[in-house]
């Protein structure tokens, strides 16, 4: 069956919400973890995250679907949005947070895990950021080498994904904590020919 990958926006919304409600211990996130950092606005997460996709300038993620059914999901956004990410340890930036996106929530269904769906929404995160003016995209990647992870704690996704994406570690503060990849982005119009990795 044909997969695709769309941007979320309100129009899919609930196939967004039916993901969510199968995170199992993460179902109560709404994808907000690594935004809100204690501060929260005012109703229910659900609440919370609707009304950041209606106001956001650009689609916060993207959904994979097999057919009509949605099976995965991607979070993206400008660095500077995520305010948890931004100061945990493992975590926070390594340089100036001007034009860098950050990819730091995966989530496929179990059915479909093992078969390129994270790397298919992966791209997709990479041209959403590229198409608003990213001049690079991070993640903040788990690696199994050196700390076996639940899948439930592996929704930063894995050194392998990212690394297959064109990804490099810039740093790694802990030994078995999260690593902190990245990608720089090319331009079509006034880039750097020599720092090209466009899609």
């Amino acid at each position: 069956m044909e997969q695709r990958i769309e941007p979320l926006t309100e129009t899919n919304w609930e196939d967004f919400a039916s993901l969510c409600r199968a995170m199992g211990s993460n179902r109560s996130c709404w994808c907000l973890w690594w935004r809100e950092d204690g501060i929260r606005g005012e109703g229910p997460a659900r609440s919370r995250a609707l009304q950041l996709v209606r106001t956001c300038t650009h689609p916060i993620g993207a959904l994979a679907y097999e057919g009509t059914q949605p099976i995965g999901w991607i979070a993206v956004s400008p660095r500077s949005d995520y305010l948890r990410l931004n100061r945990t340890r493992d975590t926070a930036p390594d340089g100036p947070l001007d034009g860098v996106w950050a990819v730091p929530c995966f989530f496929v269904l179990p059915p479909f895990r093992g078969k390129g769906v994270s790397r298919q929404l992966l791209t997709a995160a990479l041209a959403i950021a590229r198409a608003h003016g990213a001049d690079a995209v991070e993640g903040v990647p788990g690696d199994p080498a050196t700390k076996e992870r639940t899948p439930a704690a592996s929704y930063t996704g894995t050194v392998a994904i990212f690394a297959g994406a064109g990804f490099r570690e810039v740093a790694r503060r802990t030994k078995s904590g999260r690593v902190i990849m990245r990608r720089q982005l090319g331009h079509p119009q006034g880039g750097d020919p020599g720092r090209d990795e466009s899609l």
